[in-house]
């Protein structure tokens, strides 16, 4: 198995379309890391040949269009959007079942707000909108006390 993390220096990509890099990590008995530039320009198209030519099967990222998932995820991709963090550590957190943990949200993305546990940030299964009913913990529905 392999995954890509979307990269800007050394930390993800907080908006997908600006990574620079892809750190593409083989997991097996020893983890082998590679750094694989994206050239500047590609299009939606050429980004999801270029995932499959490094034969990834997990893509961490920051903020991603909901077209640009969803045609990545057509490829048999793994998509795990809105994250934030140093690569190690964000590594470290894919690899200990931890992406879970607010640490790597980014700001404004409150997983499981919608009730339905920890799912990243628009992924439930109302598409990441507010529901009026199904009052979840902690809120009020509008116009009542």
């Amino acid at each position: 198995m392999a995954i890509a993390l979307a990269a800007s220096q050394d930390h993800i990509a907080t908006v997908f379309d600006t990574a620079d890099s892809f750190v593409v990590i083989e997991s097996g008995h020893v983890r082998q890391r590679r750094i694989e530039a994206i050239p500047a320009g590609l299009t939606m198209m050429q980004m999801r040949q270029k995932l499959r030519d490094l034969s990834v099967n997990v893509l961490l990222c920051g903020a991603i269009a909901t077209s640009t998932r969803q045609f990545i995820e057509g490829a048999g991709i793994v998509v795990i959007p809105f994250l934030k963090g140093n690569l190690t550590d964000v590594e470290t957190g894919f690899f200990t079942n931890r992406l879970d943990d607010p640490a790597f949200y980014l700001p404004g993305c409150r997983r499981g707000w919608v009730g339905l546990g920890p799912v990243p940030c628009g992924r439930g299964t109302d598409g990441g909108r507010r529901r009026a009913a199904g009052n979840t913990k902690g809120q009020r529905r509008r116009g009542r006390s």
